[in-house]
Parts: C-alpha cells; sequence; structure tokens
C-alpha cells in the first residue's frame, strides 16, 4: 500500500500564502518521522513523506493518484499538528476528506473537540466523569472574589503546557489571565488544581481498542508539581511504564479512558492524562487526539 507521512516543518511560514493567527509550537522532529516511514517500509508499504502545508495535495496527487475500481487506494499515517490557526489539528484532516484519502487518527470534529480544552471540560463534565472545578475568564477582572485556590491556568485551545502555571490568590490570578489573554489571544480555562500524581494512559483502535499500559510521570514526591512547557522541551520528567499500581486503579483508569475517548468522539488512538489526589479520587485532566510519537513522549 502506498502511504503517505505527512508532518509540518518547524515555523513553515514559506508552506502558507499568509501568516495568519497563532504559529504552532508542536513539530516533530525529523528523525522521528523518519523512523516512522522506515518502520512502516520495513511492514512492506511505498512510502513517502509529505509537508502539511500548501503544496500538500498536489504531491499526494502524484503520488497516490486517483484510484480506479477494484485498486487498493493509499492512505496517510498523520503527524501533521498543523502550522497555524486555533483549529490547526483539523487542517490536514479535512484536507483529506476533502480530496478523499482514507487517514489515521481523529476526525477534522474530534480533533476540534479535544484541541479546545473548555469543550473537553463541558463534555467530560456532561458525561458524569470525573474532572476538576473550573472555570473560564477572558477579563480578569471578572475573577470573583470566593475563589478557591490554588487553581491552574491553561489557554483555551494550546498544548504542550503553553500558559500553565500554578496560582495561589486573585491578584496573581489576574496578572497571569491578563498576560495570557494578550500572548494569545483567547479565553483562559481556570482549573481547580489537584495536588498529587498524575498519569497517561493510551488507547489504540476503535470498536474493542487496546488499552496501553498506564504510565506515572515521575514528579519526585512532589504532590504539587506539574509538567511545564520547559520540562517537555528541554527536560521531560521520567516516565514509569508500566505504572506501580493495583489492579483496582488500573482497570479504574482503563475504564475512564475508554468513557473519555468515546465521549469526546475520537477515533483509532488517544492519550488521556489525569491527577490522582491523596485520597484517591481521579480527576481527567484532557484528552490528547494527537498523542506524541517521539521518544520522550507518550
Amino acid at each position: 500500500m502506498k502511504v503517505a507521512v505527512i508532518y509540518n516543518k518547524q515555523q513553515d511560514v514559506e508552506g502558507v500564502i499568509n501568516v495568519f493567527g497563532m504559529q504552532n509550537q508542536e513539530t516533530y522532529n525529523p528523525k522521528t518521522v523518519e523512523r516512522v516511514a522506515s518502520a512502516l517500509e520495513k511492514g512492506g508499504h511505498n512510502v513517502r513523506i509529505i509537508d502539511g502545508n500548501i503544496k500538500m495535495v498536489e504531491q499526494l496527487e502524484a503520488f497516490m493518484p486517483r484510484v480506479v475500481q477494484g485498486e487498493q487506494p493509499g492512505m496517510v499515517f498523520n503527524m501533521a499538528y498543523g502550522i497555524q490557526g486555533v483549529s490547526r489539528y483539523t487542517h490536514i484532516p479535512s484536507l483529506l476528506e476533502m480530496v478523499g484519502i482514507p487517514y489515521v487518527g481523529s476526525s477534522p470534529a474530534g480533533h476540534g473537540v479535544a484541541l479546545d480544552k473548555v469543550t473537553t471540560k463541558v463534555m467530560v463534565h456532561a458525561a458524569g466523569l470525573p474532572t476538576a472545578p473550573y472555570w473560564v475568564f477572558y477579563d480578569p477582572n471578572q475573577i470573583p472574589d470566593d475563589l478557591p485556590y490554588p487553581v491552574i491556568t491553561k489557554p483555551k485551545m494550546e498544548a504542550v503546557s503553553l500558559g500553565i502555571e500554578v496560582v495561589h490568590n486573585k491578584k496573581d490570578l489576574q496578572e497571569t489571565i491578563g498576560r495570557l489573554v494578550e500572548e494569545f489571544h483567547q479565553p483562559v480555562l481556570i482549573e481547580q488544581f489537584v495536588p498529587g500524581r498524575e498519569f497517561a494512559v493510551g488507547l489504540l483502535g476503535n470498536q474493542d481498542p487496546e488499552i496501553l499500559p498506564v504510565v506515572e510521570i515521575d514528579l519526585n514526591g512532589d504532590p504539587n508539581a506539574i509538567q511545564t512547557l520547559e520540562d517537555k522541551l528541554q527536560k521531560p520528567k521520567e516516565k514509569i511504564c508500566p505504572a506501580q499500581i493495583d489492579d483496582k486503579l488500573k482497570s479504574e483508569l482503563s475504564r475512564l479512558t475508554w468513557e473519555t475517548f468515546r465521549t469526546l468522539g475520537i477515533y483509532d488512538f488517544c492519550r488521556v492524562d489525569y491527577r490522582m489526589d491523596d485520597k484517591g479520587n481521579l480527576y481527567i485532566l484532557e484528552l490528547n487526539s494527537m498523542a506524541s510519537l517521539g521518544s520522550t513522549g507518550s
């Protein structure tokens, strides 16, 4: 089968007509993309790596032209986070659906929900799944006096821990929200901060998916620690896989991962992140529909 591995170069200003909105901060190391392509080639596939930019459709058409009856169509292994804009995860799947090429991963709708932290919270909460109390602010002056601290800030449409901070009082929260709104031009999700352990659970498949081994993020025994942008880009925290947990907790994490996957309408694969407090209560943090395949990723 012909398989196109599509990814984005960092700051690909030549791959667009105009620079528009927020520029994507997530890109794969080219060596990771090459490793994925190599693995597919070892599986007997005809593989080509293609940049996910303005020239993508033309290159796809040359590599895998229109099929005739009885022929097997090619497909795309999507590793592209998108170049720019708040809906960047949806760009490549949308184009692929438009031109009629099958692809691996979630639909544009699924990616749109997963990237939007506020929509994710609303849907998870409505489904009765455990998640921390939350608020959404655009104006720092709207923060009520009785907000329970500490809280954690998250820009509505960002990833890789961009803008994530733990805040302990109203004055600091007002300053943080004002700064994040100015930087990212979007509302800020505020969650009740949950001290404790942090887990990540991957899922692979659809109707009868495989729940991958539970991973614990090593916080060095500090229940107040978080994964920052600097951690992820410079010195990722150690991961314990499989996590040293009992079967009951493993089963509950697996159940919640499957329920979150279904609730948000995701396809093929995902990763769900959790915090667990000192009483053993689990809280869903987010679902990542474009979980990293890098050596330090999930």
